[in-house]
């Protein structure tokens, strides 16, 4: 791998000298090579989560952070392949994120990798809003930094072993020892959610991970390899059909599941020169996956998709910051470049019930009773797609930072220029008899193939000031910046684009006119533009003492090309990216955090009111209307109390309640179904003894009904519920090196 070679042709050329200079990281510190100034002088809010919050708040993926996090909202619904994010009223369900994710400061180029286990975290920040400028593409709606434990300030073994509800379960052993950190993490479940058709549950799953960070170098260099390799296999799509206002229970006939195998290795190394310090970032991610999915989601044998994806993706980033003189002015400097390329196979296979009523009906409706009809001999039709494409991307960006008595002013640009190449190729044998002329069927081949490609360049820029109080930690900031989330290709509605080649083909054949309502989408359509957005924001951050901190922002994003997942009208089968003309977000954000002797208490509310100020998706006019899939409102509320037993076996005990709300969600661009506003609450106790933690906790305690997700085929709308009531037990060890 990149970083493994890398790693070791560096410490060839330095001739076996690694013991000479270490890397030190101070666990719950979060720091990251491409910020100019700490945390703190930064003028966008950020939430910043240490070790032990994380275990308090057992955050174990992205999608536990919504809410905690105000204004994010991560939905649970489908695989660990829908890790969709919304953020401040932008978001999509589809390809790119609008949330940028790093690893070690390593970026994470594919969506579908996004929701693995967070293994051995030390400490993550989220910064909010457009944050273009220094991480560029899809960090519209902000940027995730994760940081794991450094081998360098902790020695010995970490573990975590948890059992509850649904036989789910999770263990995860972390071992640091010399320069190395080693983790590994299993996790199972039976499943929340019953097919009525199979009898079994339709969402069971498993997975393995492993992440290995080394840290040497010599001299001047600090190295950090981190490799990370993670494998599950699990079922999903707990979909049940919404009709007549009532959500029926998921029942269908298909194979559904989806298995991914992931592996990234990054290398970054550092240097301090006597003007400047100096960070190379370089990376190899590897993803190959398979999804399988019953797109009718009903009992009948419509049609079924299987889709496969091999992807390998190339990062480097140099960063570069002077010594200035004048300690009043802080600079970075850095050239980033991210190469990828997919190959994906996805075919669809029709099965009898979807040939006559997808294609035969179509088709035979165009044709007189007193002529004749069509018939295809066959029981299956197989559809196959293949598709090529390459991502490419390459920035330059700067940002400083002037520091003048109590004001910090901070100028920013990045120049971005990116663009994609897809090739498709699509294929499918049609044997047809047209009754009753033809004696004997046809053998009618039907092929749709080319390419589609865009290039673009984006100017992402940035201007802050923040004011720093002369008492009570007391800072006021405004910022104006721009973000883009990057544009892309739709390679789902190549299903409709081929049923609309296949009738064509038939009608063509026959020699009979085909009626211009069954004429589906071009490739041109098949492309999506970039999502830009301008981000004005002003925001107070107070921090009397130690026990205490507030920050509170207000917003208003104004967006271009939001892009959106739209149903074509009909009896469609496939869904496709669109972009509204123009959309308007606005909202505010509050978060505390209070410690005081043996209380923990935790407060995030976020308010959003997203509106399409200019959208006509030409058959409907949306303009006024609520951005769908987009939460209102965020709450999240945790009090934590912990008594000291001072006893030599149980030292702690701690009660801890919670509350995390979201909504309201409209599910549609026409906003005629919602989501309202939901609560699930939450506790855990837990007893402390020297080497060990045991604890009890429940989520969703009151069992409340509400759904995650909404999405239509062939004219069906579908619904997928939220976790029930679910108890865990736990334990973690904590076995240190004296």
């Amino acid at each position: 791998m990149f970083g493994f070679v890398l790693s070791v042709l560096t410490l060839l050329s330095l001739h076996g000298n690694v013991d000479t200079v270490s890397v030190i990281t101070t666990p719950g510190v979060v720091t990251a090579v491409r910020q100019t100034v700490e945390i703190g002088r930064i003028a966008s809010p950020a939430t910043t989560i240490g070790i032990g919050e994380i275990a308090e708040l057992h955050i174990t993926t992205q999608k536990t952070l919504s809410a905690i996090v105000p204004s994010l909202h991560i939905p649970d619904y489908g695989t660990g392949m829908t890790s969709t994010i919304y953020m401040r009223g932008m978001g999509s369900r589809m390809e790119n994120p609008v949330l940028g994710l790093y690893i070690d400061d390593i970026p994470i180029i594919d969506k579908n990798t996004y929701d693995i286990p967070m293994l051995g975290l030390s400490g993550m920040t989220l910064l909010r809003g457009p944050q273009g400028t220094v991480y560029g593409r899809n960090s519209m709606g902000g940027v995730l930094s994760l940081h794991t434990l450094s081998p360098s300030s902790f020695k010995g073994t970490k573990a975590l072993i948890e059992w509850g509800t649904a036989n789910t379960a999770s263990a995860t052993v972390s071992h640091y020892r010399g320069k190395d950190a080693l983790t590994i993490g299993f996790h199972h479940t039976d499943g929340f959610f019953d097919n009525v058709f199979t009898g079994k549950k339709a969402d069971p799953g498993n997975g393995v991970d492993l992440r290995w960070k080394r840290e040497f170098g010599s001299g001047e260099w600090n190295l950090t390899n981190t490799a990370v390799a993670s494998f599950s296999d699990e079922g999903g799509f707990a979909y049940g059909r919404f009709l007549d206002g009532e959500l029926q229970r998921v029942n269908y006939d298909g194979k559904a599941g989806y298995t991914r195998l992931s592996v990234m290795d990054g290398l970054k190394a550092g240097k301090s020169f006597d003007k400047a310090s100096l960070n190379l970032i370089g990376s190899v991610q590897l993803l190959a996956d398979r999804m399988r999915m019953d797109q009718d989601y009903s009992p009948e044998s419509i049609f079924s998709l299987e889709q496969s994806q091999r992807s390998a993706a190339l990062t480097f980033e140099a960063i570069l910051k002077p010594f200035h003189s004048d300690e009043r002015w802080h600079s970075t400097t850095g050239l980033f470049f991210m190469g990828k390329f997919n190959h994906m196979d996805a075919p669809v296979n029709f099965f009898r019930d979807g040939i006559e009523s997808l294609i035969l009906e179509n088709a035979n409706k165009n044709i007189p009773e007193s002529i004749g009809y069509i018939d295809f001999m066959m029981d299956t039709l197989p559809v196959s797609s293949v598709f090529g494409i390459w991502t490419g991307d390459l920035a330059l960006y700067h940002e400083s930072v002037l520091s003048l008595g109590r004001w910090d002013l901070t100028a920013g640009l990045r120049l971005d220029l990116e663009g994609g190449l897809m090739n498709y190729d699509c294929a499918s044998d049609i044997t047809y008899r047209f009754f009753p002329t033809m004696r004997s069927p046809k053998i009618l081949p039907c092929t749709y193939r080319g390419d589609e490609n865009h290039l673009g360049f984006e100017i992402l820029p940035k201007l802050s000031a923040m004011y720093n109080g002369p008492s009570h930690g007391l800072k006021l900031y405004g910022t104006v910046s721009k973000g883009y989330k990057a544009g892309g290709f739709n390679t789902q509605i190549f299903s409709d684009i081929m049923q609309s080649v296949m009738m064509n083909a038939l009608m063509d054949d026959l020699g009979v006119h085909f009626d211009e309502e069954f004429q589906s989408v071009g490739a041109g359509n098949t492309e999506y533009k970039p999502e830009e957005a301008w981000n004005f924001e002003a925001g107070i951050r107070i921090s009397p003492a130690e026990w205490f901190r507030l920050e509170a922002s207000l917003y208003n994003i104004l967006i271009r090309n939001q892009q959106l997942t739209v149903f074509p009208p009909g009896k469609s089968i496939g869904r496709m990216m669109t972009n509204a003309g123009r959309s308007r977000s606005t909202g505010a954000e509050v978060e505390t955090d209070l410690r005081k002797g043996g209380f923990h208490g935790m407060l995030s509310y976020g308010w959003n009111d997203a509106r399409f100020t200019s959208f006509h998706d030409g058959n409907a006019e949306y303009s006024g209307n609520k951005v769908p899939y987009v939460p209102s409102q965020t709450l999240f509320a945790m009090a934590e109390y912990s008594f000291a037993i001072g006893g030599k076996a149980l030292k702690e005990i701690s009660l801890q309640a919670s509350a995390n709300g979201t909504g309201e969600i409209y599910w549609n661009e026409a906003n005629t179904i919602k989501e309202p506003f939901h609560l699930l609450l939450g506790g855990m106790v837990s007893f402390s003894f020297p080497k060990a933690t045991v604890f009890l906790r429940g989520d969703n305690l009151t069992g409340e009904k509400y759904r995650t997700f909404y999405f239509k085929s062939i004219g069906n709308e579908f619904f997928q519920s939220g976790k029930p009531r679910r108890i865990t037990l736990g334990v973690s060890l904590n076995f240190p090196k004296r």
